[in-house]
């Protein structure tokens, strides 16, 4: 019984190092957005056509803000800048994007089913809840 108890207060102490998960989080995120989102602007005129075939209203300015919300959004996160602000457009395009590209494909993210995006949009929540995180991040700085 011992034991449990011990390894029971080990893992409390954890909680001192909860910023790095969140930090994680973030990096993690900028290596998904960031490629995305800057591919895009290589082939805007694509991408604004393939929205319009979707008939996404304004299509070249929606396609913008993509790429502003995934690329800006990522280095934001990476740096922990405005984590709370920048992961609400990030949310909105997973948004769009599992109910207008994956949700006909299902779960699985074998047949482009939705299970990515959600996770995303899960790890964008946690962002968007908890903030930046501590030490690791400049929205602690600036706030101090």
């Amino acid at each position: 019984m011992n034991i449990l108890v011990s390894t029971n207060n080990l893992l409390k102490k954890l909680s001192s190092l909860d910023f790095l998960a969140l930090f994680f989080i973030r990096v993690y995120l900028f290596f998904v957005f960031w490629p995305a989102g800057t591919s895009r602007i290589e082939n805007i005129d694509k991408f604004s056509g393939w929205l319009d075939s979707m008939n996404i209203p304004l299509a070249e300015f929606m396609a913008w803000c993509v790429v502003i919300a995934e690329a800006g959004g990522a280095v934001l996160l990476l740096v922990g800048l405005f984590v709370r602000w920048a992961t609400i457009p990030m949310l909105v395009t997973m948004g769009v994007e599992i109910f207008l590209v994956h949700w006909e494909n299902g779960w699985n993210r074998e047949v482009n089913g939705i299970e990515m995006a959600v996770t995303y949009s899960i790890m964008l929540l946690i962002l968007q809840f908890s903030g930046g995180g501590k030490y690791l991040s400049l929205d602690y700085w600036v706030s101090r």
